[in-house]
């Protein structure tokens, strides 16, 4: 009964044997380290100037956030069990910031810290997506990236709504002479990233400005910039792009109408 059961969870997860990469990894560490070698000394892209500049702050950068090293410990195990260690950091990543609104702990400043380092690692993750995307070798599914970026999305409104609300709670007039409950705060967050602005809660403080001015730049360029990056990478046949294929069947010789050659050798 156990082995089914354990049968069935991993072939839940994993899919089927045949089907899971069994890729030897390097350590993470180590890999990450080359790739900051390999941006310096100009191995695999000649960059210069800005571009240089960002692709060096962000190659480095990895080291100070634990997504690197969740990354070396899994890949131990294989690929596959990476990207599934990968995919569990993220969903809890997503899971925290509703923990701290369930529990009341956004008036906490560790907690408005945590989030804030969270969202920055995330926001540099996808930076690197696109300026360091030489180095790193093509993803196993560009829908699997998607749905990724997705999740991405909403933890970084999770993690915005969880920075205003404690400054709703501890900065005076924060939302003028309103405070806000955590699903207002929430649905203000969402609104701020869709850059819609329907006007019900405004910020009015300079902190505020500068927040949600931050909120704004950080979707209007990740998300924008990389729901086309990755949609114009899916060539795999989907319902719109599949070409439909019938069974086969004979191919029946159509009757062709006698030229005055064949007319001739009937008669």
């Amino acid at each position: 009964m156990l082995a089914n059961i354990k049968g069935f969870l991993t072939k839940l997860l994993l899919g089927e044997v045949n089907a899971r990469p069994n890729n030897k990894l390097n350590p993470a560490i180590g890999n990450q380290w080359k790739n900051v070698k390999r941006i310096w000394n100009n191995t695999t892209y000649k960059d210069f100037g800005i571009e240089r500049f960002i692709r060096l702050i962000l190659g480095l950068s990895m080291f100070v956030f634990p997504g690197l090293y969740v990354r070396h410990i899994s890949g131990r195990f294989g690929l596959q069990w990476r990207k599934i260690v990968l995919e569990f950091y993220v969903v809890v990543k997503i899971l925290l910031p509703i923990i701290f609104f369930y529990y009341h702990l956004t008036n906490n400043i560790a907690i408005a810290f945590l989030s804030s380092y969270l969202a920055i690692e995330t926001i540099f993750y996808l930076g690197s997506l696109i300026f360091l995307s030489s180095e790193f070798a093509a993803p196993m599914s560009y829908r699997r990236s998607l749905l990724m970026l997705f999740i991405n999305y909403i933890e970084l409104c999770l993690s915005y709504a969880v920075i205003y609300s404690y400054l709703n709670q501890n900065v005076a007039g924060f939302f003028g002479d309103k405070t806000l409950t955590s699903m207002q705060v929430i649905y203000f967050s969402f609104v701020t990233s869709s850059t819609l602005g329907y006007g019900d809660f405004t910020v009015h403080t300079s902190c505020g400005y500068a927040l949600v001015i931050s909120q704004i730049i950080v979707f209007l360029i990740f998300i924008a910039l990389f729901l086309n990056f990755f949609a114009s990478k899916i060539q795999d046949p989907t319902y719109y792009n599949s070409t439909v294929t019938y069974p086969k069947q004979k191919k029946l010789k159509q009757a062709q109408p006698k030229t005055a050659k064949s007319l001739n050798k009937d008669s």
